[in-house]
């Protein structure tokens, strides 16, 4: 037999091992009175039509868990892509994607659904295209204003350098930006008051599954920008975002397009990077 048909061999052979554990624990389930659904399925056996779409499990490492061929490789695939990676010009962006995003940030996790009129603690503000520079003149007119006080340019000449650079920003750094998406922490976002800390943390993992999902559609180039720090914490921020007194705005999650779609996550990362006690 050659290689080829033994190869094909093997393979049919696993596929029909699958397909018998599927049928005897769908019999065994239904003897013990268990709902047996059309989810009941063998994805992580045979895969299933589109999972490269979802995301890409080349770089999964069976040694972990030679189950998990979905989960994992989708948040090792994370990435950032800076502006130098944005796309010049690019289409208008489908408004799908945007709910997509919003979607993911949705699940997860916050205390306030266990207690009823609680909302989830992150606030999203979505600039379009006139948003985003409203948002950047703010920005200028803000420092222009306080920008002795604050003490971190030594002369007005130095100032004005960076204010020039970063009005050159609105057209260029920025210009190919589709949405800027502003990250809200609302400090108490129902009846119940929780620990500022995990509200924060809720935020963040929100903003965290945005940039998972993100990953699903290739020709998007997304990261977490903190802004300009004065700024951003401003009274004037508050107001332009319309947040409340005690709210932290916690940054801008950019949305882009991709000058390289098919750009690969290459990087690796140590578990000795995780201090971990057992």
């Amino acid at each position: 037999m050659s290689s080829q048909n033994a190869s094909i061999v093997a393979t049919a052979s696993t596929v029909l091992l699958g397909v018998a554990w599927l049928v005897a624990n769908r019999n065994f389930r239904r003897e013990k009175g268990v709902a047996v659904t059309d989810a009941d399925s063998l994805p992580s056996i045979v895969g299933s039509e589109g999972d490269e779409d979802i995301c890409d499990n080349s770089n999964s490492d069976s040694s972990i868990n030679p189950l998990d061929l979905t989960v994992l490789p989708c948040i090792r695939n994370r990435r950032s892509i800076f502006p130098n990676g944005f796309k010049k010009n690019p289409p208008a962006l489908d408004e799908g994607i945007i709910h997509s995003l919003l979607d993911a940030a949705l699940y997860g996790p916050f205390h306030g659904k266990c207690y009823a009129g609680n909302q989830h603690p992150a606030k999203f503000v979505i600039l379009g295209k006139e948003s985003m520079v409203d948002m950047q003149l703010l920005t200028l007119d803000y420092y222009d204003v306080h920008w002795k006080d604050l003490g971190c340019w030594s002369s007005e000449e130095v100032y004005q350098s960076f204010r020039n650079c970063t009005q050159d920003e609105i057209t260029g750094r920025w210009g190919p930006v589709s949405y800027m998406i502003a990250i809200v922490m609302r400090r108490q976002a129902g009846p119940k008051r929780f620990p500022e800390w995990e509200e924060a943390a809720a935020v963040a993992c929100a903003v965290q599954n945005m940039h998972t999902q993100s990953t699903k559609f290739k020709h998007l180039a997304c990261y977490w920008s903190s802004w300009h720090g004065a700024a951003r914490d401003s009274m004037e921020m508050k107001k332009f975002l319309d947040m409340g007194d005690e709210d932290k705005c916690m940054g801008f999650f950019i949305v882009a397009q991709a000058k390289n779609p098919e750009f690969q996550v290459r990087r690796t990362r140590e578990r000795s990077l995780l201090d971990v006690e057992w």
